[in-house]
């Protein structure tokens, strides 16, 4: 029992759902063996953990619940229950016994997701969890992932390698900007990544690389990487530099757009400015027209003519309608 021979689905219900499930005896070198699949949560030790080690340590090796091996090429995934597997190996116990449910995937997507609707079932997750997942069934996401190494998942702006923005922040920043005027969308992350296009995420794309070049780690720009100042300057990105906003706006390149992210960055009474703000009405209109006077004056200064720039009716609507002038 402790090799974990699997059993193949055999009867009509098994070959439907393709799972087997079987009680079995486990030892610290088989479970150490299973490996984790790219799209698992970061494994966090804290009290209930340890509690559970000691709970299995006096059940004599007994894990509990049903852990789910996902079976793919040969290999044998722990798709759902790793701490639990950690909390074995912290008991050190020398044998355990544990009920698997044993599913054969086609391919690592499919395998994510099952993650997905598994841990959706048993526990609400964050939707940088569900992205994560997800990632491994859509191009666009793995397209946006290989281009932005800084776009992630977890420790968001904690260290100087991880990553800058999170998966679900990027993308309801970049939702959010499509809208004639930018505000938090009722879309949940997972839809947003669904319905991401090839040519959108092109754009985003090169936005963020811009983004990147402009602000780089620098943690006096952490500011500038926050939900208010990004849907904006995504908002400016897509009527300067994709599509003029109207007959009077001049399109520019995108290393003039990073000229102007950059001036964003030493406008230091704007950055200081942003502390507290967030993507509601009250701020939108204020930190639009901040950001629209260091864009013109970049411009003017990189052309030698002023520029005519983008004035939306939200930025210039006076309180009465839940906006400030800016």
């Amino acid at each position: 029992m402790s090799n974990f021979k699997i059993i193949k689905p055999s009867t009509e219900a098994q070959k439907t759902t393709r799972t087997t499930l079987d009680t079995i005896e486990v030892t610290p070198t088989l479970v150490k063996s299973w490996k984790l699949p790219p799209f698992q949560r970061p494994l966090r030790i804290n009290e209930k953990m340890t509690m559970l080690a000691e709970k299995i340590k006096n059940d004599e090796g007994v894990i509990p619940g049903v852990l789910t091996i996902g079976i793919l090429g040969g290999e044998r995934y722990i798709v759902d229950g790793q701490h639990r597997r950690e909390a074995f190996l912290l008991s050190e116990s020398i044998v355990g016994y544990c009920d698997v449910r044993i599913l054969h995937f086609a391919d690592m997507a499919e395998m994510g997701d099952e993650f997905v609707s598994l841990n959706s079932q048993i526990v609400k997750m964050r939707p940088d969890d569900i992205l994560r997942g997800l990632e491994q069934s859509y191009e666009p996401l793995q397209k946006l992932r290989k281009r932005c190494s800084f776009v992630g998942y977890d420790q968001v702006r904690r260290g100087t390698h991880g990553p800058i923005l999170s998966m679900s922040a990027t993308l309801r920043c970049w939702s959010a900007s499509a809208a004639e005027a930018p505000t938090a969308s009722g879309s949940s992350a997972a839809q947003m990544a669904r319905t991401l296009s090839d040519d959108e995420v092109s754009h985003l794309i090169h936005f963020l690389n811009a983004a990147v070049a402009a602000w780089g780690r620098d943690q006096e720009n952490y500011r500038l990487w926050g939900n208010l100042n990004m849907s904006l300057c995504m908002w400016l990105y897509r009527r300067l530099v994709i599509t003029p906003y109207s007959a009077k706006t001049q399109k520019i390149t995108i290393e003039m757009f990073t000229k102007c992210l950059m001036s964003l960055s030493a406008a230091s009474v704007y950055v200081d400015w942003l502390v507290g703000r967030n993507l509601a009405a009250r701020d939108l209109a204020p930190a639009f027209g901040r950001i629209k006077g260091v864009f013109g004056g970049r411009l003017e200064t990189e052309t030698g003519k002023k520029q005519f720039l983008p004035q939306p009716g939200w930025a210039t609507h006076t309180s009465r309608n839940g906006f400030s002038r800016p």
